[in-house]
């Protein structure tokens, strides 16, 4: 199986936040009112990361925010200390349908030494007209800056002091900063897209992302081009199956801009996390007041209405609890996309819990999520396995429950993993060449 990943790829310098990590940045004496703990817009002094950092712990939530300046990036840089890992939604997918047997295509227009080792040896990049092993390729761009991003995670029950105030860190998470003119871009080489149009009926899929990277300053020129991409590639392979992945956006005038464009592009599925979906939902004027907030009668609805808006084949929702689809009917069963659902909730466990896909998931159940498909079936939806699928209205709704990571080991690309490891299984069973494991 032949599949596309654009458009992002990085190094992730992960550091496992410490209460005194941040301690030792902060004036003695700050109170968290004199610190302003809130989400910046961006970031250009070392008290914005802190701040938006705290919010994030505080909430429990993540975010991805950029940094303003090359000088800044190093002084976080050695402000910490780090650990590398790929980064980038197109660099992680890409490695995971390697592992799954895949034969990925990735744009990485700055690929580095210490990038090119940590892409699977079966991931390929064109270069000159032709498909080349990710070390050749980095051999021949000497010198190469490679985009790095700092990723801070967190764990749940983490105790925070800042100055008089305390907070208790309510589940793990991560917060992202980064320098990153490449990507904020969304840069692709000549050879990536020459080779890609030239080669587009052989590819089965394309997953595409990084969209929320771009700044407001350039953002609809640059998402004119990578649509006009898409297009281009869907009107040479009518049949190629195309997800995109959303994020967190820089601005929420972006991500609606990039969604009132959905109806106009062959997309055919649409990821996110739950606050990506609950922005989506609010910028595009749906309503969920009828629903507890937060519930998955909220989750349905909103997704129903954001598939309805743009006339995407399928939504999907990863969360820490479950992973959810609404899809229209014709395409992929119930039963086959279900299981697709709890491959890429296994693939996240494995890689949270033991930092491989390939280890065994944890034995035990996201407690809520278990819950979530208890309620699916209450409404009618059949079983399998832990998981629940209800036909609705011409959609089928599929849930499947998360596994259970008591302490993890990566909190960061995990909805990427789940996102790859299904797509992989649902464009196999289109495809009719999918044979299970």
């Amino acid at each position: 199986m032949n599949v596309i990943c654009a458009y992002t790829v990085n190094l992730d310098e992960v550091c496992n936040v410490q209460a005194q990590d941040l301690s030792r940045l902060m004036p003695p004496g700050l109170s968290s009112k004199e610190m302003e703990v809130e989400l910046k817009g961006s970031i250009a002094r070392m008290e914005d990361l802190i701040s938006s950092l705290l919010f994030c712990m505080r909430e429990g939530s993540g975010a991805e925010i950029l940094i303003e300046s090359p000088a800044l990036a190093s002084q976080i840089k050695e402000a910490f200390s780090w650990k590398s890992r790929l980064g980038g939604n197109a660099g992680i997918m890409a490695n995971v349908l390697a592992h799954l047997g895949a034969n990925p295509t990735l744009n990485a227009p700055a690929l580095g030494p210490s990038l090119a080792a940590m892409l699977h040896p079966g991931v390929r990049i064109p270069f000159s007209g032709a498909l080349a092993e990710p070390r050749r390729v980095a051999e021949e761009m000497q010198d190469s800056a490679e985009p790095v991003h700092f990723v801070f995670q967190f764990r749940r029950g983490m105790e925070v002091l800042i100055g008089r105030d305390r907070f208790t860190v309510p589940q793990d998470n991560r917060f992202i900063a980064s320098y990153d003119p490449i990507n904020t871009s969304l840069k692709s080489s000549r050879d990536f897209d020459s080779y890609c149009q030239e080669n587009i009926s052989q590819y089965a899929g394309a997953l595409v992302s990084g969209f929320h990277l771009v700044p407001l300053q350039k953002y609809r020129e640059i998402f004119g081009e990578k649509m006009d991409q898409l297009r281009s590639w869907k009107q040479s392979n009518p049949n190629l199956f195309i997800h995109l992945e959303l994020g967190s956006f820089q601005s929420p005038q972006i991500m609606s801009y990039l969604l009132n464009l959905l109806h106009k592009v062959p997309i055919d599925s649409l990821g996110m996390n739950e606050d990506e979906l609950r922005a989506a939902a609010g910028l595009l004027n749906v309503s969920t007041a009828m629903t507890p907030p937060g519930s998955l009668q909220e989750s349905i609805l909103a997704a129903d209405r954001l598939q309805d808006k743009t006339g995407i084949f399928r939504v999907a929702i990863h969360t820490r609890d479950y992973i959810l689809s609404i899809m229209k009917e014709g395409r992929i069963s119930a039963q086959d996309e279900l299981s697709a659902l709890q491959n890429g909730a296994d693939a996240a466990a494995s890689l949270a819990a033991c930092g491989s896909i390939g280890a065994a998931p944890p034995a035990q159940f996201n407690e809520r999520g278990l819950l979530a498909a208890a309620e699916l079936r209450r409404q009618g939806a059949d079983c399998l396995g832990r998981g629940a699928m209800l036909h609705s209205g011409g959609r089928i709704v599929s849930l499947a429950p998360a596994r259970q990571a008591s302490q993890p080991l990566i909190t960061v690309g995990l909805g990427d993993t789940a996102t790859a490891s299904i797509f992989f299984r649902e464009v196999g069973t289109i495809k009719g060449n999918f044979i299970p494991a």
